[in-house]
């Protein structure tokens, strides 16, 4: 009787704690992909208290249509139409001025904008334009460079990891991150490991910067015919590669070509923010959606204590995409929960991977083919749902 009645009380005090953390919708956290750094301005009016005035109705404008460019498909950006500084104000949550210098007549500043994420989704949805609203984890870059049979990761004598160094990387849908080049990365990772790496030193390397992927980006110089190799190269071929745990995949090639008034140092800082754009594009494209594509699929979270299972809460309320998490049904060991997402199953996938979690493929569920008509309906498919901390191979079916 004793067991009987711990397990029921565990499985109330459990209910109890979900109805509560699920009495609101899933919000997520503030991210990176809606704050918009350093916007600045340079405004002169009749007064100080005038320019700064302008000066703010004008950093909002830009703040949004940077947002817009990160959020929207270009074919969407193409025709997007800016609204009013009105409307604008109304999906800022917050901003602050990192930097001000205020004279009579002048004002110049940099702002931080942090905007709403669902009023901003609405916004854009309302309008029927396609959009992202799911960021990628933090992606670790190699820049390799690659000189006739030379092949150079770390040293001065590497202007492509010196303009990654240079560049801004810490906003948007992809975050990246460059190796500070210390005694352990230069263990884990060489000079000749661009193509040969070792998965495990990888895999190392990658855990110690917070990434959840790393790239390597492999730049060439290329001379044009009869010119010198001391001077700016004609172009740089930059070789995008994959990695994982079977080897390199090459996934994209650019070129960037040196203008006539490029020195080095900016040739090499554009070929970084044109290598930049296209990790962005590339993951825009797996995460688009248009207005009305919501979803919900039902799931099961199994767990062997509380502590567990609050965590597993926690993480799931914060996935981008996920609009709401129902309770279908909970146990002392487990709960059903149905989940309201945007977008498809692949896209969930993606967003619950970059918060640690798997939801594995479907299975069929032959109680609920047979269910009473007494209770919640419950899908004949049914997910598995877990972070990935907590291995569900140690629990039975």
């Amino acid at each position: 009787m004793d067991t009987i009645y711990r397990v029921f009380a565990s499985a109330r005090t459990a209910l109890i704690i979900l109805l509560l953390a699920m009495a609101t919708p899933a919000i997520a956290a503030q991210d990176s992909a809606f704050t918009v750094r350093n916007v600045k301005v340079d405004v002169t009016a009749e007064s100080a208290a005038a320019a700064r005035e302008q000066a703010f109705a004008q950093a909002e404008q830009i703040a949004f249509r940077q947002l817009a460019q990160r959020l929207l498909s270009d074919v969407e950006m193409a025709i997007f139409q800016m609204p009013e500084t009105s409307v604008i104000s109304t999906l800022i949550n917050d901003f602050e001025i990192t930097e001000e210098q205020l004279s009579r007549v002048q004002y110049i500043a940099a702002y931080t904008f942090r905007f709403k994420k669902d009023a901003v989704r609405n916004y854009l949805g309302g309008s029927g334009l396609s959009y992202t609203d799911v960021s990628s984890k933090p992606v670790l870059v190699l820049p390799y460079y690659q000189w006739g049979s030379r092949t150079i990761l770390w040293g001065d004598d590497n202007p492509w990891l010196a303009a990654w160094t240079r560049s801004e990387m810490r906003d948007g849908l992809v975050p990246v991150v460059v190796p500070i080049g210390d005694l352990m990365d230069v263990s884990d990772m060489s000079d000749s490991d661009a193509l040969t790496y070792i998965p495990e030193n990888l895999a190392r390397m990658s855990e110690r910067y917070g990434a959840g992927d790393t790239v390597m980006m492999i730049a060439a110089p290329i001379w044009a015919q009869n010119q010198p190799e001391t001077q700016i190269p004609a172009e740089i071929n930059i070789m995008i590669y994959r990695t994982g745990s079977t080897g390199p995949e090459m996934a994209q090639n650019l070129k960037i070509r040196a203008l006539p008034e490029d020195s080095a140092i900016v040739l090499f800082d554009r070929a970084v923010q044109e290598a930049q754009k296209a990790l962005q594009l590339e993951w825009k494209d797996k995460t688009l959606i248009t207005a009305g594509q919501d979803n919900n699929l039902q799931a099961r979270v199994r767990f062997t204590s509380m502590e567990e299972w609050i965590e597993t809460q926690k993480k799931l309320r914060r996935v981008q995409g996920v609009l709401d998490i129902r309770l279908l049904s909970l146990k002392s060991s487990q709960a059903h929960i149905e989940l309201i997402f945007n977008g498809n199953e692949d896209r969930l996938r993606l967003a619950l991977a970059q918060a640690d979690m798997t939801l594995t493929k479907p299975q069929i569920d032959f109680a609920a083919l047979y269910q009473a008509s007494e209770g919640p309906r419950k899908s004949p498919l049914i997910y598995d749902l877990y972070l990935n901390k907590f291995n569900p191979a140690r629990m039975l079916p």
